[in-house]
């Protein structure tokens, strides 16, 4: 097994003098260690970058000018290769104010490949290279100094590895024609983590959330509303200021004291100290909003009688991708199901009339336009359609 040449840059000069010579390269393969168990954004322990036999490990902790790895993420003209880089990309952001263009995501390229779909970076280094990593690092401390032997080999053979692999998946998708498909998807991903959700429609990701009433909603919504700015502006993981699973019932119960605020039973008591008697600020804020001003409330499940519907989706989404040579978990449905049947227990006919924000990419052309035809031409039974169903 080779191992690669690692060079340390702890200082701004050092990292300035090697993005020099990075910027000459047509690729390089980057990833990131960090800790986010209390905070709102990752906290940059490493951050690793290779080519060919060499590999670049830069502290964080020590640097404090990051403007030549800013300019080196931003230049199209180089590939930067990731393995599941969402997280990475995130790092990318809060640190260097910046969203790397041209990426690769390995993992996304093992899927397109046909290899396998969310593959693990020690599996995929096993599958093409026939090289055994262990995972043992994977929850290490990268903050602390020193690093230890064994964090800085782990850190570093990942971004060896996955250079050797690069080459590979690139000549699988380009074999396959799926290269501008993974391209495009790869992209969307970047532009996704960049965009942040407007935090008054964080309430639309708690669960049941339709359960609830309109004026409970506007309970919720200005508790959603307050746990993410508070949570972005002080730098702390949402689930510290107040639990997911506690914001329903919060809406739902809309407790006044302290003392009702810990019959909730998600409430940890750590939250009620830090956070107790904002979160009750809160809710009493979202109590006086104009009943004018109520959150729309968003819609159930699809009633059960359509269900025949729904698989007949699945069925040629599946169909599809087989056609197509992809992975089925690639040609995804769920985005679709629910807007195509709601317009049709409208309407009685399928079409893309309230798809326009649903960004399909080729699937919009490839999976979407053909499924939309395929639904038309079948002959569904009127009872499937539900005359009280509104939304």
């Amino acid at each position: 097994m080779s191992q690669p040449a690692i060079h340390w840059l702890t200082t701004n000069q050092q990292l300035a003098s090697a993005a020099r010579d990075w910027q000459q390269l047509p690729w390089l393969t980057l990833d990131t260690e960090f800790v986010r168990t209390k905070t709102f954004w990752p906290l940059a322990g490493l951050i690793q970058l290779g080519y060919g036999e060499d590999v670049w490990l830069i502290d964080p902790l020590t640097i404090s000018e990051w403007q030549p790895l800013r300019d080196l993420l931003l230049n199209p003209n180089i590939t930067k290769v990731m393995h599941a880089m969402s997280e990475d990309i995130e790092l990318f952001r809060y640190l260097l104010d910046a969203l790397p263009e041209n990426v690769f995501d390995t993992q996304l390229a093992a899927a397109y490949a046909g290899l396998e779909f969310s593959m693990g970076y020690q599996k995929l280094i096993a599958r093409l290279l026939e090289i055994d990593i262990p995972k043992g690092e994977t929850r290490s401390d990268w903050l602390a100094r020193p690093l230890t032997p064994s964090q800085v080999d782990y850190a570093a053979l990942d971004v060896f590895y996955l250079g050797q692999a690069y080459p590979l998946l690139r000549e699988m998708l380009e074999d396959k024609g799926f290269t501008q498909w993974h391209r495009e998807d790869c992209d969307n991903q970047v532009r996704n983590i960049g965009t942040d959700t407007d935090p008054r429609e964080a309430w639309r990701d708690v669960k049941m959330a339709w359960q609830l009433r309109p004026q409970q909603l506007a309970v919720l919504q200005r508790l959603c509303e307050w746990r993410e700015n508070e949570a972005r502006a002080r730098n702390l993981s949402r689930n510290r200021l107040a639990p997911a699973g506690a914001l329903w019932d919060l809406a739902r119960y809309q407790p006044d004291s302290l003392n009702d605020l810990r019959r909730i039973k998600a409430m940890k008591p750590q939250n009620i100290r830090q956070s107790g008697q904002e979160i009750l600020v809160q809710i009493e804020q979202g109590q006086q909003v104009d009943p004018e001003h109520y959150p729309e409330r968003p819609n159930g499940p699809l009633p059960k009688q359509v269900q025949p519907v729904v698989e007949a989706i699945k069925s040629f989404c599946r169909q599809r991708a087989e056609q197509l040579g992809l992975l089925p978990e690639l040609v995804p449905s769920k985005p679709w199901v629910g807007k195509l049947l709601r317009g049709w227990l409208k309407t009685g006919s399928f079409d893309n009339s309230n798809l326009n924000n649903l960004k399909g990419g080729w699937r919009r052309e490839e999976i979407l336009q053909p499924l939309i035809e395929h639904l038309n031409a079948r002959q569904f039974p009127d009872h499937l359609r539900n005359p009280s169903f509104n939304k």
